[in-house]
């Protein structure tokens, strides 16, 4: 209890200070204390809705990855892995390029499409994962491969027919806040918590999934029902993370597994932590791409790659996942 304590307590002074940075540096420094009008207007306008975005985002993203590695019980599970962020990106090229735009006045055409394209991703993932209803790990993991390469040859495609947009394209696809804006932050900042609470609702479904489907169905859970809940709820999460900042690895597969070291795998404190943390871990990366190359800019991709990168050799190293795998 005391050592959840302390983690909570190191969580909560972790994300203050990542915001804190987040908020007072940049190309222009300035000091949250004694805010001028100019510094007024570059913290409400530019820096506030960056770092909302930033935390929702990952914690979006930081979300579905341990979504997906509870409903399919293996560590290495994340939307990228799976593919599914590959069909997001489809949907976002074709919005950008073609300019398709949404039928919901609520969505932007990038944010519908790209939904659209993580549907049929995971839909495509689940069919050829699958046999005779039953989901193996294995075959999952290996469609999610197939379906994210088939994917990102459309996304090729696309990007050899946009000359005038092959630029914004490229930087798009490696991710990144420097074009966030009030415009774009309220999709994450009102649709994510919707998820978030989704997801906490049915946390202990998801845990008794965790002992078996068999186990599971014995004990009055309608597992059907809740891994679809999962799926497209990770998927829609992901669709939103796509939209507003483009690709971004690795936060979903690396976030989860450490949180489930200190907390454990109870889905009811893993989740909304994990959101947490997520967030947190990408309002530092973001920081970091803001000021590393100053003026210039990295894309926040390349930080979290250089992040996640060794995390993920060594969960593949492991012998023994924290499933049993």
């Amino acid at each position: 209890m005391r050592r959840i304590f302390w983690s909570w307590l190191i969580l909560f002074l972790f994300f203050s200070l990542s915001l804190f940075l987040a908020l007072s540096i940049g190309p222009v420094k300035i000091s949250l204390f004694a805010l001028s009008p100019r510094d007024q207007a570059i913290l409400l306008h530019l820096r506030l809705p960056r770092a909302l975005s930033s935390f929702f985002v990952g914690g979006g993203l930081a979300l579905s990855g341990a979504v997906f590695q509870g409903l399919f019980r293996n560590p290495l599970a994340d939307s990228y892995l799976l593919g599914i962020s590959s069909g997001a990106s489809l949907g976002a090229a074709a919005a950008l390029i073609l300019g398709f735009t949404s039928p919901l006045a609520m969505f932007t055409g990038v944010s519908f499409f790209s939904f659209l394209g993580s549907l049929l991703a995971l839909f495509l993932v689940f069919y050829f994962g699958s046999r005779d209803g039953y989901f193996s790990v294995f075959r999952l993991l290996l469609s999610g491969l197939g379906v994210g390469l088939f994917f990102s040859s459309f996304v090729a495609v696309l990007m050899i027919m946009a000359e005038e947009e092959l630029k914004a394209l490229i930087f798009f696809f490696m991710g990144g806040f420097s074009s966030a804006s009030w415009e774009t932050t309220w999709v994450a900042v009102t649709l994510v918590p919707v998820c978030v609470w989704i997801a906490f609702y049915y946390a202990r479904e998801l845990n008794v999934l965790l002992l078996g489907e068999e186990t599971a169905l014995s004990s009055g859970v309608n597992t059907k029902r809740i891994q679809a809940i999962y799926a497209v709820l990770a998927a829609f999460l992901t669709s939103i993370s796509v939209s507003v900042a483009g690709l971004i690895g690795f936060v979903g597969l690396i976030i989860p597994h450490m949180v489930r070291m200190v907390f454990g795998a109870d889905h009811r404190i893993l989740l909304p932590v994990t959101f947490l943390l997520g967030g947190t871990f990408l309002i530092l990366c973001d920081t970091i791409a803001k000021v590393v190359l100053a003026p210039s800019e990295l894309p926040v991709g390349v930080v979290t790659s250089l992040f996640g990168v060794p995390v993920f050799l060594y969960l593949l190293k492991k012998e023994r996942g924290d499933y049993g795998l």
